[in-house]
């Protein structure tokens, strides 16, 4: 069963865009952003179509977009591969930034959110542990965002 031949996972007003990309290219089958009152939907509706929480990153865009950018990717392995990418984008300061936690969804998104929380400082609502995992817990910084460790910025 190809990708494009499988029953498709119902997003149905649950993105802001979505598109066809080419797997050669980008290595996902179909691209989407969602706004992050809705990521809790898009996960739900992934585990009911039988996709597994490939992983969950961050991006600090803060120079080109203003916002932090949690990317998500899901796939399903019944058949051929069908790996979509969705991405949110968050408003607010760093660290600030907010989004609802998965974890209740699929549980493996527990240490995504707990490393996107020590390396970058977004926050995750309703995460049942939501503390440092790589960093000491003392730690007053975020090791992945771009302004960390600027020479420009230390004090002479």
């Amino acid at each position: 069963m190809s990708p494009a031949s499988a029953t498709p996972v119902s997003l149905d007003g649950l993105l802001l865009e979505s598109a066809d990309a080419d797997f050669a290219v980008t290595g996902f089958h179909r691209v989407h952003s969602a706004s992050v009152e809705r990521i809790g939907d898009v996960a739900r509706a992934y585990d009911e179509g039988a996709y597994l929480l490939e992983m969950i990153t961050c991006e600090d865009r803060r120079e080109d977009l203003k916002a932090m950018r949690l990317v998500y990717t899901f796939n399903r392995f019944a058949g051929d591969l069908d790996r979509h990418v969705v991405t949110v984008d968050l408003s607010g300061e760093i660290p600030g930034a907010e989004a609802p936690s998965i974890n209740g969804v699929y549980p493996a998104a527990n240490w995504f959110e707990r490393e996107i929380y020590d390396m970058y400082g977004v926050t995750f609502s309703g995460h049942p542990n939501l503390k440092r995992i790589l960093l000491p817990d003392d730690a007053d910084f975020h090791a992945l965002l771009r302004d960390f460790g600027r020479m420009e910025d230390a004090e002479s």
